[in-house]
């Protein structure tokens, strides 16, 4: 299933619509559990953004998606240190 088909609520099987996405129009409320790692981790990127935890979450996410949709299109995530050493990215 592609990314776009996800956003647009479709399932793998479902026809197009027609450009209105149910995805984007409604908010689905959702109650999350944390470990107290992950917890410290989600306020740590919400305050170095200046956002609130749950908008740091939902670019988490939409930051992983988007990652996970180049990787399966062949795409390497290269990472250049200070001392220009250049590292792939692996994600598991």
């Amino acid at each position: 299933m592609t990314l776009q088909k996800i956003l647009r609520g479709q399932s793998a099987n479902s026809p197009p619509t027609n450009g209105s996405s149910n995805a984007t129009n409604n908010t689905k409320r959702m109650s999350v559990s944390l470990s107290g790692d992950a917890a410290r981790l989600l306020e740590y990127l919400a305050e170095v953004q200046g956002i609130t935890q749950n908008e740091a979450l939902r670019k988490a996410i939409a930051t992983e998606a988007y990652i996970r949709q180049e990787m399966e299109q062949g795409a390497k995530v290269l990472l250049q240190k200070s001392n220009k050493d250049i590292r792939e990215v692996v994600f598991r």
